[in-house]
């Protein structure tokens, strides 16, 4: 507006329509056609997946390029699924460079796509922020192990820092935390089971076991948290249909703690009928990977790591909310430009903090000041979780 507000001549803050630069452009079909033709020049293979690649070739010579992996995988049995993979070698850096990851999934950017994130803590900055964004079709554990697979070599071939997990490697991601997907937490598995697969090493927590004999769910079961805000929701869809006792058991089991009574909370569950049966199978299913996942003491999760983890992927759902703003259900491209703007805005006020100490806002989202609003929060649910554990160890 502003742009035809000065073609014009105008100084008043009158809203122009075209149909004042030209009266022939009151007729909406010849608008079309003229942005048609620009759109042909400004981008000759389109907007979708063939644009994507054309930029990709375009930024290769760049010294920071951001659109990475432009691709076509098949699966099998199922039908091939197209990736992207948008990060900038200092967002690979900070992948790399951090301790602890969450990763989240928006549905809402781009016609027929989904928008993958990773988001990791960054202490220095106190501050959680993108280091990597995809745009896939699928949704499967074989996808996700792809993704993950393209993502850190895409990141090690960038800055030359290997990989490395804490239960592998004795450094490096001390934690993951994500929503309830399986397929996307069994692509990560399979990744670490990739990393190990020659690996000649003893399991810290298992010692009469090697890492090469490690499954998918026996290595999420050493670093995996299910997102608290997720586990909630997805629970609350069944609340209705089982009685409060049940409910409070349910709940109980979100804990760092040790149960006073575990064995007799899995057996009040099943009480509350065949949503409640299928909500816990679901959680002893695959080796009890869920169950780890929200339950402290089921995994090799050591306490210190669990508590120093974020409990919700509230930063990658603020991350969405902010880009989301800048429109959605966009063609691919629209979406790559989008976020490459969002995640520029990011590192300049990254690089702002690190050179200035300039913070976001008056006050740092230290892990205190995320506990002491998680504690209040708390404080606000319509059931009391200590409460719960109380009834149940008096059952």
């Amino acid at each position: 507006m502003h742009g035809l507000q000065q073609v014009l001549g105008w100084s008043s803050e009158q809203t122009p329509t075209l149909s004042d630069l030209h009266p022939s452009l009151a007729n909406l079909d010849h608008v079309r056609r003229k942005i048609d033709d620009l759109r042909r020049k400004k981008y000759p293979c389109g907007t979708g997946f063939d644009g994507a690649l054309l930029l990709q070739h375009e930024q290769e010579s760049m010294a920071e390029p951001y659109v990475r992996c432009v691709e076509i995988h098949p699966l099998t049995g199922k039908k091939e699924f197209h990736l992207v993979i948008c990060m900038s070698p200092s967002m690979a850096f900070r992948l790399l460079t951090t301790f602890r990851l969450s990763i989240d999934t928006s549905f809402k950017r781009l016609h027929g796509w989904e928008e993958f994130e990773i988001e990791a803590w960054d202490n220095d900055h106190m501050r959680s922020h993108v280091v990597a964004r995809a745009f896939t079709t699928s949704q499967c554990a074989d996808a996700h192990f792809i993704l993950f697979q393209r993502i850190f070599e895409i990141a090690m071939a960038d800055t030359g820092i290997p990989v490395a997990f804490k239960h592998i490697d004795g450094y490096g991601y001390e934690s993951v935390i994500a929503d309830a997907h399986r397929g996307q937490a069994l692509g990560l598995g399979t990744y670490c089971t990739y990393l190990c697969w020659d690996i000649d090493k003893h399991d810290q927590y298992e010692p009469q076991r090697r890492l090469s004999s490690l499954g998918p769910y026996d290595h999420l079961k050493r670093f995996f948290r299910i997102c608290e805000t997720h586990f909630q929701r997805n629970a609350f869809a069944i609340k209705h249909y089982v009685g409060d006792r049940v409910w409070d058991a349910m709940m109980s089991l979100y804990t760092s703690d040790p149960h006073p009574d575990i064995q007799k909370t899995f057996e009040i569950i099943p009480a509350g009928g065949n949503k409640a049966k299928a909500w816990l199978k679901d959680k002893l299913d695959a080796d009890q990977f869920a169950l780890a996942a929200i339950y402290r003491p089921a995994s090799f999760i050591p306490e210190d790591i669990w508590k120093a983890s974020p409990s919700t992927t509230n930063g990658n759902e603020q991350s969405h909310r902010n880009i989301n703003r800048d429109g959605i259900n966009l063609t691919l491209l629209g979406g790559i430009m989008r976020g490459k703007e969002y995640d520029d805005r990011a590192a300049a006020s990254i690089e702002l903090h690190a050179a200035y100490s300039i913070n976001r806002r008056d006050q740092c989202s230290t892990h205190a000041r995320r506990a002491s609003r998680s504690i209040a929060w708390h404080g606000k649910m319509p059931y009391d979780l200590s409460q719960g554990e109380a009834d149940l160890s008096n059952t």
